[in-house]
């Protein structure tokens, strides 16, 4: 029989940060901004634009060429700070949009703790109520027992009965309560 590995808390943070899509949803949205902040300054450079065209005819008075270059210089010299202003705006939404993700990351990371945690009272639980289930398992055979020798009666029997009973019920909640357990783990780490 091979020993059981138990995943440690860093490990299943670690794998909920690497697989969730929420963070990866973020961290795109963060790119955006950035690329934005890009595009705001080049809007304070200058723009060259060319075209070269050329034409040749082979017509019945002979060859011809011609060719055209046309450049264009864009350079916005004053625009009363709008483009400033606009890289600026541009920065503070990436800070603003970094803030955010700081905020998605922990939560993240914190529903991975809860998840991890949860799990672990589950399995607690169950290994608590399936010893109660055994030991009250062994409290009724005793009391039969003790019928059978005249030292109790039909009722200590019955009340044995009734505690294994609501024991396998509270062991069958705590059964349901982990396979929750197990499903909200997957949900938020990524694997089983």
């Amino acid at each position: 029989m091979a020993p059981v590995a138990a995943e440690t808390l860093g490990n299943a943070l670690v794998s909920a940060y690497r697989t969730s899509d929420l963070l990866e949803q973020n961290q795109a949205v963060l790119r955006a901004a950035d690329e934005d902040v890009a595009t705001s300054v080049s809007s304070l450079r200058p723009v060259i634009n060319w075209v070269l065209q050329s034409q040749f005819s082979d017509g019945p008075l002979g060859n011809s060429s011609a060719a055209e270059l046309q450049l264009n210089l864009n350079w916005n010299l004053y625009d009363f700070g709008r483009s400033k202003l606009g890289v600026e705006i541009a920065k503070e939404t990436v800070l603003a949009t970094r803030e955010a993700l700081l905020g998605v990351e922990q939560n993240v990371l914190l529903s991975a703790v809860q998840a991890y945690m949860d799990l672990r009272r589950a399995n607690a639980t169950v290994a608590i109520g399936q010893t109660s289930v055994r030991v009250i398992g062994e409290q009724l055979k005793a009391t039969q027992d003790r019928m059978s020798l005249g030292d109790a009666t039909r009722i200590d029997v019955s009340q044995a009965e009734a505690g294994l009973a609501s024991a396998r019920a509270t062991l069958a909640v705590a059964e349901g309560d982990l396979a929750m357990a197990r499903s909200a783990y997957l949900a938020e780490i990524g694997h089983a």
